[in-house]
């Protein structure tokens, strides 16, 4: 059996040289993501060549997904590079850059004060320490610290009670945006989005390149639908989720966004430390293990790595942990259909919908081991997959971005296929790779 979930790889300092990447392809990386927080264009055109020389060598499909970084909000800088709020204290927040203070805190956010209010919820440190907004000025916000602790330079702020009108897009995504473009990437991850608008806006600088809207912000939770409408694909980013919302919900946060992008027919990634403790260990924790099959049961199309391949130890031995475990939880769950039952998908193509459906239960009927599609654009094995049929999908394509992009659709095995008029002989061709 082959494997049927999709796993997504970070690439970075750890995996710095062609023979990494390759290794990694071989373990069984579908898609590498080039996080744009990090690195300059040069280190990710590097990567980007890589990727393309080992999809060659191995000849497997590797799709590149593009991550921005989007408007992360930072506090400033503080003398010897950190301050300690104690609890209870008190402590201003003003807009702007610079040096702070135990007493001023300097946040990168112009319209701070208008659009927060008192007994709003501030979380710096990546939520370790909180404020509460008690009171307001013409030019900066008052907080009392409730839960105290270590703050450092330039870390993130967050803001989970307040509507806050900052654009989703900013200037150096604007430059990344355009420097995916020219490298050819196949998907692009758009940060902190809000609505289904904040999509289009990255749609719009990402020309035809499938954009996958990143959900962790309370505020995306309240758009969803909105948000799936507009995207090709959502990922259930769980590290800033968790921060932004008590880290209790996050299982059915997660387990809600998953059934609700089935239902719509929208790809699906779960993401954020799902083999952690493999940063610095060549072996996951049985809790790990178990979050990821938790993951592919809930009908995740794809799983993925952050910093376990990014910086870590043993990124090779990560993705291929990852790999065994979905392989193995398929196994036992994809005997039989209806894990995860699809209502017709009928409101984008009704007559897409309804062949790759029909294509779907004739294959049971007649207990064929394997569905062929044969398409131009990938939409037509998107459709199969989201039917999940317990037969492994074999989706020919002359295109080849068709090809790579259909690497992160559950259960689709993409193979290059020249010819465009299909006649019985070149069918015959294609039934011999199946």
């Amino acid at each position: 059996m082959q494997r049927q979930t999709k796993i997504i790889a970070t690439l970075g300092p750890a995996v710095a040289d062609p023979g990494s990447v390759q290794a990694m392809m071989e373990a069984g990386m579908d898609v590498a993501r080039l996080n744009f927080s990090h690195g300059d264009h040069d280190f990710h055109r590097k990567l980007m060549e890589w990727v393309r020389s080992a999809a060659d060598e191995t000849g497997r499909a590797v799709a590149v997904m593009q991550d921005i970084q989007g408007p992360k909000l930072r506090v400033g800088t503080f003398p010897g590079g950190s301050i300690h709020l104690p609890s209870d204290a008190e402590v201003e927040l003003m807009p702007g850059v610079g040096g702070g203070s135990t007493e001023l805190i300097r946040v990168g956010y112009g319209t701070l004060v208008d659009d927060v209010r008192p007994g709003d919820r501030v979380l710096l440190a990546d939520g370790l320490v909180t404020l509460e907004v008690v009171g307001i000025t013409d030019d900066a916000l008052r907080a009392r610290v409730l839960e105290g602790g270590e703050v450092a330079d330039n870390k993130g702020v967050a803001f989970p009670d307040s509507a806050l009108t900052v654009e989703n897009i900013t200037p150096k995504d604007e430059e990344d945006l355009a420097f995916g473009r020219e490298l050819g990437v196949d998907f692009v991850a758009a940060s902190f989005v809000r609505t289904g608008r904040d999509v289009e806006n990255v749609q719009s600088l990402a020309g035809d390149v499938p954009v996958v809207a990143k959900i962790e912000l309370a505020q995306a939770l309240d758009n969803l639908d909105g948000i799936l409408a507009a995207s090709f694909g959502v990922m259930v980013a769980r590290g800033d989720l968790g921060v932004q919302l008590p880290l209790e919900r996050i299982p059915l946060i997660q387990a809600d966004i998953l059934k609700r992008a089935n239902a719509s027919g929208t790809l699906s990634v779960t993401a954020t430390e799902m083999l952690e403790s493999m940063t610095h260990s060549p072996r996951p924790t049985r809790a790990e293990v178990t979050d990821v099959a938790n993951a592919v049961m809930e009908g995740t199309d794809a799983v993925m790595l952050s910093g376990e391949t990014a910086v870590g130890e043993y990124p090779v031995e990560a993705v291929r942990a990852m790999a065994r475990v979905c392989l193995a939880v398929e196994e036992g769950t994809l005997g039989s259909r209806g894990a995860h039952p699809v209502a017709f998908l009928g409101d984008e193509n009704r007559v897409a919908s309804a062949v790759a459906q029909a294509a779907t239960e004739i294959a049971t009927n007649i207990e064929a081991h394997t569905i062929a599609a044969f398409t131009e654009t990938g939409n037509t094995a998107r459709l199969i997959s989201k039917y999940r049929p317990t037969q492994r999908i074999v989706a020919f394509t002359p295109n080849p971005v068709t090809r790579r992009r259909m690497a992160m659709m559950w259960g689709v095995h993409p193979h290059s296929f020249q010819r465009r008029d299909l006649t019985d002989e070149e069918i015959a061709a294609a039934s011999e790779i199946l």
